[in-house]
């Protein structure tokens, strides 16, 4: 099936901008290529064409294809969705949710990130790998096989962090201490309590980690 999608999969032409309805509901959520629900949202090709319609409101760690509507993937006549090699997408925003494509190392495809938190440090999250786990962009917390807010569902995700403009920089349960610790050592005593594992400035608790620092930041 995926081997199929990607033969199918092509970008737009140069300077080719998908002509819109007249009248957008932007508000609504609506089903679509592979059971996926769908938003009115805004996506940016690595080449910097813009392009406007309804958009998956989930990544998925096995896709390798970014489906898109000009027009609501329910509208008469029904149409076919235009696929993206996800490796063409720069970032893409849903309603007031972020992805980007973050280059993951030489060896390593790049791949679409959701961004859970923004600021002066910026905190992503990657599904794990197995079992065909999906994260929302919608909702408190990434959907995953298990709840990434889970200690276990946590864990097997990939989480990174990052300063605008820099690399990512991923963290792991063994050495989260010293990597988050290190990370935000501007802020002295943030990074104390995280590297003695105080309670509250654990794994688990990363993103409210991240939330403080960019909180003090500001």
């Amino acid at each position: 099936m995926l081997v199929a999608l990607l033969l199918f999969a092509a970008s737009l032409p140069p300077g080719q901008t998908p002509a819109l309805a007249v009248a957008v509901d932007t508000t609504r959520l609506v089903p679509g290529f592979m059971n996926q629900q769908f938003a009115w949202g805004t996506l940016v090709l690595q080449d910097g064409r813009r392009l406007q319609g309804y958009l998956p409101t989930a990544t998925t760690a096995l896709s390798q294809v970014v489906a898109y509507y000009p027009q609501p993937p329910d509208a008469k006549p029904a149409r076919r969705p235009k696929l993206l090699l996800v490796e063409k997408v720069r970032w893409l925003r849903v309603r007031d949710h972020y992805a980007e494509l973050l280059p993951l190392g030489k060896d390593v495809e790049a791949q679409l990130a959701v961004r859970r938190q923004a600021g002066a440090v910026e905190l992503f999250v990657l599904p794990a790998a197995e079992a065909s786990p999906v994260t929302s962009f919608l909702g408190a917390t990434p959907v995953l096989a298990q709840p990434a807010a889970s200690p276990d569902g946590l864990a097997r995700a990939s989480w990174y962090l990052r300063r605008p403009g820099g690399p990512p920089h991923l963290i792991t349960p063994q050495a989260f201490a010293t990597q988050v610790a290190a990370f935000l050592a501007d802020d002295k005593a943030l990074a104390a309590k995280v590297a003695a594992g105080a309670a509250g400035y654990r794994f688990a608790d990363l993103e409210s980690i991240v939330q403080q620092y960019n909180r003090h930041a500001q």
